[in-house]
């Protein structure tokens, strides 16, 4: 599971979460509520979600008759984190929220993750759709659902891929038919929706991308049409979404046409979903029954709005599977005890712990590098809505607003992308138990794999990053990133030792970063500037959690001075992985800097007939 000291360091060391009870939001907050929160989240994940992870496993989702079958102790997983509250954290007292920051949310919600992804897999939406509703629906629509999905009466998902269309949203062809009332009537198909059938609620509430069909029943092409709508499992019980937030009325024409069967996270029901077939009539007449969201044509800002926290999401998964994996590592080496030091005789004394062997420290490191240094980036994201939401000027606000843009698809990929090494690292340090179902580190990376093509693909995030963030015509995200890193220098350089290392390291690296960016800026020819988008992604995600960890080795290396026992020794242990990632790991991204450099086109140019 995670660390709670590590995440006290985290959010009270490092990102100082209780100097926001300065702010007018959070003014009546104390430390006490925050830790009052975080322990019942860490209760629940131990105690509820990681017993029932691996029954969630075996027993998979499976379509009946009417539904979409679940195993009971979802059932009791969902009641357990609706009854403590841990589905509003931070939303507004006056809609029945907690109202604390979004920085402590994320860490509660890193905690459920860590406890069940699978589990938390239906909860997770909800946050980032009930800010959408608050933010963009009106008043009638907003009254109706809000509450539903903020007393986990109801989930929500993102209904955006079809069979035609993955990640090429420009072919969406979803119709919605407008009707006399307003409502609007969908058909269409949607596919790999988490969560898109069960019966653990009492309604789903799905946020679809579809078009708008004009009087002449044509719909206009590209992302510039699609809207966006809520399209409930279950009407209202009036027809009236206003009056619906009490009452379950007749069944949409939704339904899930099958489940897929995955490799990991079994226990989350990922569907493909059929709107309008007319499998249910309601009031009398096939089509999916919906209310628009926001303005017409505005769908994809609105899903661009959400992406950002989603994206921070399935970064804290899979810095959590990670982190579990990790943990479970790390007590099995200390208690395996097989083989001697180099030079002891086998004759004499006993075997020892494993953890003493310098390799099983080398996996150990890596792991503890990758995962603690994914979370605390997911954190900072968190830590920056927060400013984007509660920061006193708009300057500040853009500023966060810049970098959130700009780390949040980091923040996804990089840890979903290294979290599975630190998964593939906890198999091997316990050997075959690792490989075996009598632990829990292989189910751990099965679930963890799908991190990497959830919620856009490595590739795909990492083309959007370089084709909106860094290679737009403002690329304010990446200089104001820059300042953070030459703060952080400079304050580095007035120490000495290993933290002042790490700080040239970071200068250099700085340097070959500004200038490969200015150099595909200069580049004409739009697939040669984007050819090498995964590579950029890998190491700027690299240089990222480099600046992160020299960020937590400013603030343990002080506080080692002053610390004993087992606190010395935790401090100790932030600084040596610090030491650890600038020796090992920033080193490995040489070979892609110098391609990205040298405007390395193998790939580009490999012809499709020559495979």
């Amino acid at each position: 599971m995670l660390s709670r000291r590590d995440l006290d360091f985290l959010l009270h060391e490092w990102l100082d979460v209780q100097s926001l009870c300065d702010r007018a939001r959070f003014a009546s907050l104390r430390r006490d509520h925050f830790d009052a929160v975080l322990a019942q989240a860490s209760q629940l994940a131990r105690g509820c979600l990681a017993p029932a992870n691996r029954q969630l496993d075996e027993q998979e989702p499976r379509l009946t008759a009417e539904d979409v079958w679940t195993p009971p102790v979802l059932s009791e997983v969902m009641a357990a984190v609706r009854d403590a509250g841990l589905l509003a954290v931070s939303q507004d007292r006056a809609l029945g929220g907690m109202q604390l920051p979004v920085l402590i949310e994320k860490a509660v919600t890193a905690w459920l993750f860590a406890g069940s992804a699978a589990a938390t897999a239906y909860l997770y939406p909800s946050q980032a759709g009930s800010r959408l509703l608050q933010r963009h629906a009106g008043r009638a629509l907003a009254s109706a659902w809000l509450p539903l999905l903020l007393k986990g009466r109801a989930t929500c998902t993102f209904c955006i891929s079809e069979p035609q269309a993955g990640s090429s949203l420009s072919d969406i062809r979803t119709r919605a038919v407008r009707q006399p009332d307003g409502s609007f009537r969908l058909y269409g198909n949607k596919m790999w929706i988490v969560g898109g059938d069960h019966a653990v609620t009492d309604n789903i509430v799905h946020l679809v991308l579809a078009r708008i069909e004009d009087d002449s029943g044509d719909i206009m092409p590209g992302v510039e049409s699609l809207s966006l709508f809520l399209a409930p499992k279950y009407l209202p019980a009036d027809t009236n979404p206003a009056e619906g937030a009490a009452g379950r009325g007749e069944r949409n024409d939704i339904v899930a046409a099958g489940i897929y069967p995955q490799m990991g996270q079994r226990g989350a029901t990922s569907c493909l979903l059929s709107f309008g077939e007319g499998n249910h009539l309601p009031q009398g007449q096939a089509g999916a029954v919906a209310w628009l969201v926001g303005e017409e044509n505005a769908g994809m800002a609105l899903v661009n709005e959400a992406a950002p926290e989603i994206q921070i999401d399935i970064g804290l998964s899979a810095a959590a599977l990670g982190y579990a994996g990790y943990s479970h590592a790390l007590d099995y080496a200390r208690e395996r005890h097989q083989g001697r030091f180099p030079g002891m005789n086998s004759q004499v004394g006993g075997q020892i712990p494993i953890i003493e062997h310098a390799d099983i420290k080398r996996m150990l490191l890596i792991q503890k590098s990758y995962v603690e240094g994914g979370l605390a980036l997911g954190l900072w994201c968190a830590r920056l809505m927060d400013e984007v939401d509660t920061a006193e000027t708009s300057t500040e606000r853009a500023r966060a607003r810049d970098l959130l843009l700009l780390l949040s698809p980091v923040a996804k990929s990089w840890s979903a992308h290294n979290g599975l090494i630190a998964n593939s690292l906890a198999i091997q340090v316990l050997g075959c138990y690792g490989y075996t179902r009598d632990y829990p580190v292989e189910q751990l990376y099965r679930d963890n794999r799908l991190n990497t093509i959830l919620e856009g693909t490595h590739g795909i995030l990492a083309l959007e990053l370089m084709r909106d963030r860094l290679l737009a015509d403002d690329f304010m995200g990446f200089q104001r990133f820059a300042h953070e890193v030459e703060q952080t220098l400079g304050r580095a350089a007035a120490r000495c030792g290993d933290v002042r290392h790490m700080a040239v390291q970071l200068q250099k690296y700085a340097e070959r970063f500004g200038w490969v960016i200015n150099r595909m800026r200069q580049e004409p020819e739009a697939g040669r500037r984007l050819a090498n988008a995964s590579l950029f992604m890998e190491a700027f995600g690299h240089y990222v959690i480099a600046w992160i960890w020299l960020e937590q080795a400013l603030v343990a290396e002080v506080a080692y001075l002053s610390a004993y026992g087992s606190e010395r020794n935790f401090y100790a242990g932030k600084c040596q992985a610090a030491r650890f990632f600038y020796q090992h790991e920033l080193p490995r991204i040489e070979p892609q800097l110098t391609q990205l450099e040298q405007m390395e086109m193998c790939a580009l140019e490999m012809q499709s007939a020559w495979f």
